[in-house]
């Protein structure tokens, strides 16, 4: 059984070469689901896609760690492989360095190091030495504190907008990388011959996000 790839709407290429949604789109293309993700193979996958090699370095150790923390809380082990498993921070780290742009990646890095003082401040240590449950408490604490006023329902348009807050950049990379790995893609995701399902009594104000990631 083939499990398709995320299908994302294209835009008109930038000047001078593909735009970073078309980018975005290739990358998850059904190649790339062949395996966990890695520095290695997230960065091959950018380069097939189009990118430009990066301008920037990567994320540091300090700064992986934070976030192998932070996405493993968002998406633990449980009986299937958790984020850190399917190698969703070499994902994320890859995109960093070769995928943002500079606003966006010192936007990402400000975020991560926000993360680690907020975690200094409440337990007294780095983000990366807290327990599932402390980290789980200050992301439940900082999403809270990240309205987002973005009037879009996609997975893909959210990653896209330059406005969204770090809290939302951050949980859908995390959910992006893991859903398109093999982990995710043939571990967690099912296939449905007739997708959705009947509801009979749904409230049209909040409907469109119970149907989108």
């Amino acid at each position: 059984m083939t499990i398709k790839p995320m299908q994302f709407a294209r835009r008109p290429a930038a000047p001078g070469g593909v735009s970073r949604r078309d980018v975005l789109a290739a990358l998850l293309a059904g190649a790339t689901l062949a395996s966990t993700w890695t520095n290695a193979a997230a960065g091959a996958a950018l380069k097939a896609a189009g990118a430009v090699a990066p301008a920037r370095p990567g994320l540091n150790a300090a700064e992986m760690a934070i976030l192998s923390a932070a996405a493993q809380v968002i998406v633990p082990a449980t009986d299937t492989p958790g984020a850190r498993e399917a190698g969703v921070p070499q994902f994320v780290g890859a995109l960093v360095a070769g995928w943002m742009t500079d606003d966006e990646a010192a936007f990402f890095r400000s975020g991560l190091a926000g993360l680690d003082d907020s975690a200094r401040q409440r337990w007294q240590r780095g983000f990366a030495a807290c327990t599932p449950e402390q980290g789980a408490e200050l992301l439940q604490a900082l999403r809270a504190a990240s309205p987002y006023g973005g009037r879009t329902f996609s997975l893909a348009d959210r990653i896209l907008d330059p406005k969204a807050p770090f809290y939302l950049r951050l949980r859908d990379l995390v959910v992006l990388g893991y859903f398109t790995s093999e982990a995710g893609s043939n571990r967690e995701l099912r296939y449905l011959p007739v997708p959705g399902k009947f509801e009979s009594n749904v409230a049209f104000k909040t409907w469109p996000y119970q149907v989108v990631i």
